[in-house]
């Protein structure tokens, strides 16, 4: 059996206002947040688990502080150091609509952080992309629909026929890597997106 922890949209960033902490600088609403991002890797390192996901979302916006990126970086150094395979995926808030922009989470990739992987396109991942864990993945990161049109030149079109055809063209591609699923290896979908149909709540 494979043990796997998820989490997602952290935010550890959101404090606009609020009382800060004398030693560390911080607002206490940040210490909260880095508290339980403590916690979850903690957990992971204790319970011993064969992959953490990151499913999106480690800031509040795509332009966070260095002080943020150092506390962020400190957890994901602790799996890294612990030799847990971690996969992150960029959300909304981690990308910049403009192409050729850096992400939020750039830094593991350019560093090739051992245990650590960063997806910030659509993939489907096998077991060698895995660390040889007998499972695979399919893993959908935010899609910008302004990068996905641009890309496929379809400016001037509505945005309900652009949705439409973005909701067409990623369920082609998964349906496509459904069938090269291996039915003897368990399947893992991460995707930071919206559900069409789910509720609030």
């Amino acid at each position: 059996m494979i043990k796997v922890l998820h989490f997602a949209d952290a935010h550890i960033d959101i404090a606009s206002h609020g009382r800060h902490d004398a030693v560390s600088g911080l607002p206490l609403r940040v210490l909260d947040f880095l508290k339980s991002l403590d916690n979850i890797v903690n957990a992971a390192i204790s319970e011993k688990v064969d992959l953490v996901i990151f499913a999106g979302d480690a800031y509040k916006d795509r332009l966070p502080s260095p002080t943020y990126q150092r506390e962020w970086g400190r957890r994901i150094m602790r799996l890294s150091d612990a030799k847990i395979p971690t996969i992150l995926l960029t959300g909304n808030h981690d990308v910049s609509p403009a192409s050729g922009r850096a992400h939020t989470l750039q830094e593991f990739d350019t560093l090739e952080v051992p245990y650590v992987r960063v997806i910030n396109k659509p993939e489907f991942l096998k077991p060698a992309d895995l660390w040889n864990l007998p499972l695979q993945m399919i893993a959908l990161p935010w899609i910008f629909r302004s990068g996905l049109m641009a890309s496929q030149q379809d400016a001037g079109i509505s945005a309900e026929t652009a949705n439409e055809e973005i909701e067409k063209r990623i369920g082609d591609v998964v349906q496509d890597w459904m069938n090269e699923l291996d039915p003897d290896l368990p399947t893992i979908m991460t995707a930071h997106a919206s559900i069409q149909g789910a509720l609030y709540g």
